[in-house]
């Protein structure tokens, strides 16, 4: 079956993880990805852990890619950047802004070699506006944004999301704009500028927070793992380890009520509802928490479940790996990796005709860079031999290459 963005091309030039996440989106389903990456590489290429020389970064945002490694700063590296640019449909960046113009590979710069390039900037604040040459990745746009406001032990600090939820927020965002911009671009024949912000997702994933305080007239504040408005819907101790358990239905009510013995709650008149009982939350919490001590977490997950209460553990990575349901599911990629052996990686969680059905592991640094210089400019020997003497198509960082690519 024809994947859905299958022939289309795109050069990939940013670094980190918004843009790769949305190009690797953009590859899952069939698209022709080429990361151009500085000598260097992406500077995330030197996040290191264990035993590995590729970063775990790397691994997890560029799948079925191409990398390409070309010195923007050199002018023949700027040519050769143009003319791959000139031969692809997409193109994404994430410098600050500025950078790209300046590097002479911004929107008007590409646009007049190809006028029908769909050319997706993510920043950390957006293009225009007072604060859009700030420097902001995931955490700054988190803070600004307003989603570390409510995130946080009650009394406690802010927190960080244990993800990075503005990466991942801008680069759906990315995916979603380039798509819609080629289908637009099937009935006018025209490219497009997408402006993609982190902090503009911070701001779409805060709606219901701002109307709340629209309402009400507060300021939402930190609350934990519990909800600002609905009770019992936390994370809870058991005899063993943490479990969630989320009671918003009055038959979720009942149920949970008997289970825990305690039925004399279903006609207090303070836990009427979930936003009465939400007031009476450290109360609940506390006759909880001492029941379910009373028994291990299996033995509480396994009886909910029977009861119809919705819960469920909290699973950390090494769980997350070895889980059944998700195996079953297919969202695990395996490969062999030469340094660490068998690797096993999330897959897509977009589903469709053509998605995912082809997929090779992540590129190392200038893995491709004579295939498509070859394939797309046509370039001879001879030719990429005077560009890597002249170290405009050379990787500079050992340990990082492409197994048999000069460094």
């Amino acid at each position: 079956m024809t994947a859905p963005l299958a022939g289309v091309r795109v050069l990939d030039l940013s670094q980190a993880m918004s843009g790769p996440y949305a190009t690797m989106m953009l590859a899952d389903a069939g698209a022709d990805v080429i990361k151009l990456e500085p000598p260097d590489g992406d500077h995330v290429r030197s996040w290191l852990q264990g035993r590995t020389p590729v970063s775990p970064y790397i691994m997890a945002a560029n799948r079925s890619k191409r990398s390409v490694v070309i010195d923007l700063k050199q002018d023949a590296g700027r040519e050769l950047a143009l003319a791959l640019a000139a031969q692809c449909g997409v193109l994404v960046e994430n410098f600050k802004p500025g950078v790209a113009a300046r590097l002479g590979i911004g929107y008007d710069d590409v646009r007049r070699k190809n006028p029908r390039i769909v050319y997706c900037s993510v920043s950390g604040f957006g293009q225009t506006g007072p604060l859009s040459n700030k420097v902001a990745y995931d955490l700054i746009a988190a803070g600004y944004g307003g989603t570390m406001s409510v995130t946080g032990e009650e009394g406690g600090r802010y927190v960080r999301p244990g993800v990075p939820a503005s990466d991942l927020l801008a680069a759906m965002a990315s995916a979603y704009s380039i798509v819609l911009a080629l289908m637009q671009r099937e009935r006018t024949d025209e490219g497009c500028y997408l402006d993609i912000a982190l902090l503009d997702g911070q701001l779409f994933a805060m709606a219901h927070h701002l109307l709340a305080y629209q309402a009400t007239g507060k300021v939402p504040g930190l609350h934990g793992s519990a909800h600002p408005q609905v009770a019992p819907y936390q994370t809870y101790r058991t005899g063993t380890t943490d479990i969630n358990v989320a009671v918003l239905t009055d038959k979720q009510w009942r149920a949970f009520c008997r289970l825990l013995g305690h039925d004399a709650w279903l006609a207090d008149p303070r836990l009427r509802s979930p936003g009465t009982r939400n007031a009476h939350r450290r109360e609940l919490e506390r006759e909880i928490e001492a029941v379910l001590a009373t028994r291990p977490a299996t033995y509480w997950i396994a009886a909910f479940e029977d009861a119809g209460v919705p819960c469920g553990p909290i699973n950390t990575t090494a769980e997350l790996l070895d889980d059944a349901h998700l195996r079953q599911r297919g969202m695990y990629l395996e490969y062999d990796d030469p340094d660490i052996g068998r690797v096993r990686v999330p897959g897509a969680p977009w589903r469709g005709p053509g998605i995912m059905e082809r997929w090779t592991p992540p590129p190392r640094l200038g893995e491709h860079t004579d295939e498509v210089l070859r394939e797309i400019l046509g370039l001879s020997d001879e030719r990429l031999d005077a560009l890597r003497r002249d170290h405009v198509i050379e990787p500079r960082t050992k340990g990082l290459v492409a197994e048999g690519a000069e460094a």
